[in-house]
């Protein structure tokens, strides 16, 4: 049992530095969850437990080994070294999958919003070039 709880440790932490990785790609930048302009943005601890998630589910997913009666696996399990940047790579990919759903439910509130206002050149050109953010705060200020 010691040794599996080791090794999902070891697993889950590997994830966690691929969401954090992850944090400083985009506009997000390192900040607490919040909501802003409506919209739940779950920050760099989101982030980062998103990653821990994604890395232990797709560990345990390959492993073959069974839990006996006294929850220890069976054949042992043992953690390569593949395994542990697998598990990086999959921590930074399901952080960027999970800021990307965000990314979406901006971008749809923010054509919702401009679509129901004159156009406006200014706004058009920040809403094509900005961040999901700086593209929802322009179609907001337009008239």
């Amino acid at each position: 049992m010691h040794d599996l709880v080791v090794d999902l440790v070891i697993v889950a932490v590997c994830g966690a530095v691929g969401g954090f990785v992850n944090v400083f790609i985009g506009d997000s930048g390192l900040h607490l969850p919040t909501i802003e302009q409506g919209i739940f943005r779950p920050g760099y601890i989101g982030v980062v437990l998103v990653g821990l998630v994604a890395a232990l589910g797709a560990w345990l997913a390959t492993q073959t080994a069974t839990l006996t009666g006294n929850m220890t696996p069976s054949p042992p399990v043992v953690l390569r070294l593949s395994e542990l940047s697998t598990a990086i790579i999959v921590g930074f990919g399901g952080a960027r999958w999970f800021k990307s759903e965000t990314e979406t439910t901006v971008f749809r509130k923010t054509a919702a919003v401009a679509a129901g206002k004159s156009a406006d050149s200014e706004a058009a050109a920040t809403i094509a070039s900005g961040t999901a953010f700086e593209a929802l705060s322009a179609a907001n200020r337009m008239l």
